[in-house]
């Protein structure tokens, strides 16, 4: 399964300009499999059983509400497949985890540069007024 998902997990980092490290995804695979950091995943899969989409989110507290809500850190569904519901699919699935375990909101963040997938953003959620920024420290 894992080369399966990897296929994805490469397509998705190619489209976010990261080149994907099979190790690195390795250690992600792991981390997903054994609940380190309580990383969690789901697969969408096409009716061949072939990998066309995934989501991987995890808690984290939210420290103005003394709560624990919900960050998708990575989502991405195959283009031969955007127009088939998954994307919103895997965000429903994700809402239903989060509810069953007391989170009080998911969020996530992406780079706007997809008309399609900010439309689908904003149609199930509310966007907030906020910036990410990185530093990146390597």
């Amino acid at each position: 399964m894992f080369d399966a998902w990897f296929s994805s997990f490469e397509r998705y980092s190619r489209e976010a300009g990261v080149t994907a490290d099979r190790r690195a995804a390795g250690t992600l695979w792991r981390w997903l499999l054994d609940g380190t950091y309580r990383i969690a995943g789901l697969l969408a899969l096409d009716q061949q059983k072939n990998v066309v989409g995934f989501v991987h989110y995890r808690p984290f507290p939210h420290t103005l509400t003394g709560t624990e809500a919900c960050s998708i850190d990575d989502l991405y569904v195959s283009e031969s497949h955007r127009a088939d519901g998954l994307l919103e699919e895997l965000i429903n699935s994700v809402c239903v985890v989060a509810r069953k375990r007391g989170w009080t909101e998911v969020r996530w963040t992406d780079r706007d540069t997809d008309a399609a997938a900010t439309g689908i953003y904003n149609g199930v959620a509310q966007r907030l007024p906020l910036a990410t920024y990185r530093i990146p420290l390597t």
